[in-house]
């Protein structure tokens, strides 16, 4: 390896951690200099008072609906990959990855390995895993680039104070977004086989699928967005397109940070965009939100984790377990 190449493989392993730890930093100093210095407990428990309770009941349907949305299109990506892996546990893997994954962070990884272990359970090759893992990645941001297009482009006027820049650079970034996501379409709807760039081959998902893709992450960000709006106070009066605006922003400066679940940046953010609310109004919202969207089905998904490692562990299914191995070696 010269040493321009090792310099080049320094600098792109380093400048993921560089960004994370300068959002971080940003993060931190708005903690301690910015909206939330004057946050008390005191405050946040009478915000937490006010939520109301209707609007925490139609958070608690949306993320049924959310994670069934979810466990659906992992059922339909298998049937895509054409594996042995059957619609059910598809959508058990789908729904463990994804809640688990979520809250511990870096969900391709952390989702990804119990995805390994459960799929491979009944004989997956892990060619066939990695597929499954790539095409369950891109619902989220596809719907991510979409609605946030679609907030700036219809609401520029009113979302670019919140957003501290200009009407006419927040439409432009809109229209930007809108032709990215218009390009890949085209890509995938007039490109045959995996695409090739450099050395490395990239398969594009088919069209059926990249439909079902973005229409699962369209109905994930629209649920979550929802969710923390129904628990907003009455006297936010923010219509829910520029909304939708700061909180897929927000969620992109948590992800950029790489926390778990972009815990505190996530938090800020959203203080720092929604100037209209008191920091403790915000925060108690992000609490129940965070309750609803991830405590929850994170406690439901390790239980039924535990539940599944101990069923699996069970004279039957061992039995069966060895009779897949002793078949993957045969045809070896």
């Amino acid at each position: 390896m010269s040493a321009l190449t090792k310099k080049t493989f320094t600098v792109r392993r380093l400048l993921p951690v560089v960004l994370s730890a300068f959002i971080v930093a940003l993060a931190l100093r708005f903690l301690q200099h910015g909206g939330m210095r004057q946050l008390n407990v005191a405050d946040v428990l009478r915000a937490l008072h006010d939520i109301p309770l209707g609007g925490a009941i139609a958070g608690a349907f949306l993320v049924v609906v959310l994670y069934g949305s979810l466990a659906l299109c992992e059922a339909i990506i298998a049937g895509v990959v054409a594996g042995p892996v059957s619609p059910r546990r598809a959508a058990m893997g789908g729904f463990l990855a994804s809640s688990i994954g979520h809250v511990l962070g870096l969900g391709a990884v952390s989702g990804g390995a119990i995805r390994y272990r459960i799929y491979s359970a009944v004989g997956m090759r892990p060619l066939d895993i990695g597929k499954m893992i790539l095409l369950a990645a891109i619902p989220y941001p596809a719907g991510l680039g979409i609605l946030l297009s679609l907030s700036l482009l219809v609401q520029a006027d009113a979302a670019a104070p919140l957003l501290h820049t200009s009407a006419a650079l927040a439409r432009g970034i809109g229209v930007a977004l809108v032709a990215l996501h218009l390009g890949y379409l085209t890509l995938v709807l007039r490109h045959r086989g995996p695409l090739h760039v450099g050395k490395y081959q990239i398969p594009l998902p088919p069209p059926r699928l990249t439909a079902v893709q973005y229409a699962v992450g369209i109905i994930e960000v629209t649920c979550g967005a929802s969710i923390l709006y129904f628990l907003l106070p009455a006297g936010a009066n923010l219509p829910f397109t520029v909304y939708m605006g700061v909180y897929v922003i927000s969620i992109l400066a948590g992800l950029a940070s790489g926390l778990p679940a972009g815990l505190g940046v996530f938090d800020v953010a959203m203080v720092a965009l929604l100037p209209n609310l008191q920091p403790a109004q915000v925060a108690a919202v992000v609490i129940v939100y965070r309750g609803l969207l991830e405590a929850g089905p994170f406690l439901i998904a390790l239980v039924l984790f535990a539940t599944y490692e101990i069923w699996w562990r069970l004279p039957p299914q061992r039995a069966r377990a060895a009779a897949v191995e002793a078949e993957e070696a045969a045809l070896d």
